[in-house]
């Protein structure tokens, strides 16, 4: 796979990118070069970051993401033609209490970990350990100066087209649950269908009050 460099990307952004849905196919802008020192590569130069809106909240710090799918939710989820990955096998170690429940490593990474009865999960018997295939986004080089805000990731060039393109990750289309239909997302509902982690086989609706369209309800999803 071939890396495009980050800070190329975010420069690339900054000549030819003007505002947000305006973009131009201006060649000389394109490859205009500055000769002012660049401190790094920062997503927030270019555009809000992260996005703080009701349903990027949600799916990025509140829903917790899904083990067998890609673990945490990242960009790369809902906008993997635009985010570099890797392929990556995770060892998740399962333990049991005597009670019968039970406790995997992925889920509690740190050693002085207790279960809800204050055991310490890893001198419970181990049960199995799962090999878990993912795809994980390339992570910005650390870059001078304070911490981004959220964690950012090198792009392609596909996130230079002017578009807010959703293409799902491989991983988050299961076409056997839905009647052989892949992930997919309606802009003019505001809907996305066919994707792993909303498996009631009803399109999730996200909402947009500019649009009409009802509030996003993680529990109930709005018919197309």
């Amino acid at each position: 796979m071939r890396l495009f460099p980050a800070i190329l990307v975010a420069g690339l952004m900054s000549a030819g990118l003007t505002a947000c849905g305006d973009w131009k196919n201006d060649p000389a802008s394109l490859t205009a070069r500055t000769t002012a020192p660049a401190m790094g590569p920062d997503c927030a130069s270019c555009h809000g970051y992260p996005l703080m809106d009701r349903n990027h909240q949600y799916h990025l710090f509140e829903a917790g993401g899904n083990r067998d799918l890609n673990g945490a939710i990242t960009c790369f989820d809902c906008h993997s033609q635009a985010i570099q990955f890797r392929d990556v096998v995770l060892f998740d170690s399962v333990y049991e209490e005597p009670s019968g429940e039970r406790w995997r490593t992925q889920s509690h990474p740190h050693p002085g970990d207790t279960t809800s009865s204050g055991l310490t999960i890893r001198s419970l018997p181990l049960v199995r350990v799962d090999s878990l295939p993912q795809q994980h986004p390339l992570p910005m080089p650390t870059r001078p100066g304070s911490a981004p805000a959220f964690q950012e990731y090198i792009t392609t060039l596909a996130h230079l087209n002017g578009m807010v393109d959703v293409h799902f990750a491989g991983r988050n289309s299961r076409p056997f649950l839905f009647q052989g239909q892949s992930a997919s997302f309606n802009p003019t509902q505001e809907t996305c269908s066919a994707v792993a982690c909303h498996p009631n086989g009803k399109p999730y609706s996200f909402g947009s009050k500019a649009k009409g369209l009802p509030a996003l309800n993680v529990e109930e999803a709005a018919e197309p």
